[in-house]
């Protein structure tokens, strides 16, 4: 697999028998010097995996990711009976012999299974229900439940179940033929089996709503608390994530990628552009030198894209020595972790120059190398670049703490590689027609949130720009200049807005009906007050700037724009006589009952 990280797309046959065993070998070494390592540093290997964090990155991530994988769903509406029925592009018992996997063996139309215990290795490899049956009465009523399993996850309902559900059910679709589906889809699929793994129910759910309010309503005298959930599935998709990148940015390998026609030769293609007309723009802004240099930074970036994972390992070390909880250890224990690690890189470096040796290709490359100038050049980079970036952080770290603390807010930071990556999809999206990829993309960078990152994110959506003078802000004068940077103060200087007031009984109901209120108040936009005219369980709402006070339905409808969970009834507040009934949904909610 490694070997074949630089190889064309198309292309003769390379034969690499000569190496194979030898680097097999290496690789199974540098494996197990990796697992050796976390023998003698065991205490990392509970922090990277074994650790239990916040669970409300992992709740929105379900609620975003979920509505993208429903609206890859919808996309297939006007597809779905030539793709998937027997009316369409396959006969199923075409589709089982091309795409069938075991089933093909292990289950006959006339006589089942052969065994009872077939099912197993049958659901174990590329299974699809319409590899069964696949006439457009089931097909449709296959969709139907697919989608009623998937809304059901982003609700939060049955979390666990309906998370297992849409899994199986999505892969019937995608397991049944893979013409219509792309790389993206192969992410949407991956990172669904990984929410499988993880508890991201516990937060911005029904499951786990219904769970506190039991609690507090069975007479809890504090607002219960969210369960942390473990870390180890929100790791690895971290982990998957700079994986697709890094190994997206190695296979850019081709000359176009080196000569910065790449973007350009993108752009231009018939079948992903969103008008003819761009390729004329196209032209241009290659003409200019911009997508040349777009070309590369794209290569680069997706490349070095893990230098993200090292910036979030290298601020929780720093954090922790700084408070005095980095666990002390044994000097023989560091000095042998650090041969562990040189003995990982050295099989890495070794196997990628044997990658060069056989891929590289003098006559095409971007530098007139024999192969084995080539291997030697891999080696040394590979072996001289870890050395030297540990060395410079070692020296900033020592001698300039003021760059060593821009090196890791900036250069290893998150805001940096995520905020690239935002970007270049969303552009993606403007100039190609490539379905939900961007969505899909996008929607995978929330399990790098923490739980602080979330609510500053919240505290920002419900803030307020600062006036010129206000605050930190600093006043602009009149110019061009300073109306360009006007909009970037609007994003930065920020305050917090008036706060909507509950007006609520002493009574112990009136405030178990508060508690539960305060659930919801996700960027701290409500305060509350006891006033003795308000009747008992009742809540009043006063509106910043209108000191008069809202009761029933209309209290209900002041407390939507506020309350990100209800956001989605905010059209129909708009409507005369369903927006009555939306304000009664809301303070039904915050009934005890």
């Amino acid at each position: 697999m490694l070997l074949a990280l630089l190889a064309p797309a198309k292309g003769p046959v390379i034969d690499v028998s000569g190496h194979l065993s030898v680097a097999t070998g290496v690789l199974w070494l540098g494996l197990a010097c990796a697992l050796a390592f976390f023998l003698v540093r065991p205490e990392l290997w509970r922090r990277l995996w074994l650790e239990r964090v916040d669970p409300r990155p992992a709740g929105l991530f379900r609620i975003v990711y979920g509505i993208v994988v429903l609206w890859t769903l919808l996309d297939l509406i006007p597809l779905l009976r030539f793709l998937f029925t027997d009316e369409g592009l396959w006969l199923p018992a075409m589709a089982r012999k091309n795409y069938g996997g075991e089933l093909r063996r292990l289950w006959d139309p006339e006589y089942g299974f052969e065994h009872w215990w077939s099912v197993i290795p049958a659901l174990w490899n590329k299974f699809s229900l319409f590899h069964l049956r696949a006439d457009p009465t089931f097909v449709w009523a296959v969709f139907g439940l697919t989608c009623a399993s998937v809304t059901a996850m982003i609700l939060g309902i049955k979390t666990r179940l309906s998370t297992l559900a849409s899994w199986f059910l999505v892969n019937t679709f995608y397991s049944y033929s893979p013409v219509f589906y792309s790389g993206g889809d192969t992410v949407l699929r991956v990172f669904l089996f990984l929410g499988l793994l993880t508890r991201w129910g516990e937060a911005y759910s029904l499951d786990a709503w219904w769970r506190r309010k039991r609690e507090l309503l069975a007479g809890s005298l504090v607002v219960p608390a969210l369960r942390k959930i473990p870390a180890w599935p929100l790791r690895l998709m971290m982990l998957q994530l700079a994986i697709i990148y890094c190994a997206t940015g190695a296979l850019k390998s081709g000359f176009t990628w080196f000569d910065g026609t790449a973007l350009f030769y993108a752009l231009s293609l018939d079948h992903f552009y969103r008008h003819p007309a761009q390729i004329q723009v196209a032209t241009f802004l290659h003409t200019i030198g911009f997508l040349p240099l777009s070309t590369w930074i794209t290569k680069a970036w997706e490349t070095l894209f893990p230098l993200a994972l090292v910036g979030v390992a290298l601020r929780r070390f720093e954090r922790e020595v700084s408070a005095g909880t980095w666990p002390k250890m044994q000097v023989w224990r560091r000095l042998l972790s650090y041969a562990l690690v040189a003995a990982v890189i050295g099989a890495l470096a070794y196997v990628g120059g044997l990658t060069a040796y056989y891929y590289y290709r003098p006559t095409e490359g971007p530098l007139p190398l024999t192969r084995e100038q080539a291997q030697a050049l891999v080696v040394a980079g590979a072996l001289a670049f870890p050395a030297l970036l540990v060395g410079a952080y070692l020296w900033l770290r020592a001698r300039r703490p003021g760059a060593h603390a821009w090196v890791l807010r900036w250069l290893c930071g998150k805001r940096l590689w995520l905020s690239i990556g935002l970007v270049m999809h969303l552009v993606i999206d403007v100039v190609m027609n490539v379905g939900t990829f961007v969505q899909v993309m996008l929607a995978i960078y929330i399990p790098w949130l923490s739980a602080a990152e979330l609510d500053a994110i919240w505290r920002t959506l419900m803030s307020r720009p600062l006036a010129e003078g206000e605050g930190e802000r600093p006043k602009r004068k009149a110019g061009w200049r300073d109306a360009l940077v006007r909009p970037l103060d609007r994003l930065r200087y920020r305050g917090p807005r008036e706060p909507y007031v509950i007006h609520h009984a002493a009574d112990e109901a009136s405030v178990r009906r508060v508690a539960l209120l305060r659930m919801w108040d996700l960027g701290s936009r409500l305060t509350f007050e006891t006033d003795p005219s308000v009747p008992a369980g009742a809540l009043a709402v006063t509106v910043p700037g209108d000191k008069t006070r809202l009761v029933g339905a209309s209290a209900g409808r002041a407390l939507v724009a506020i309350l990100p969970g209800f956001w989605w009834l905010y059209p129909w507040c708009l409507a005369p006589g369903i927006d009555t009934l939306a304000g009664r949904a809301v303070l039904r909610t915050f009934e005890l009952r």
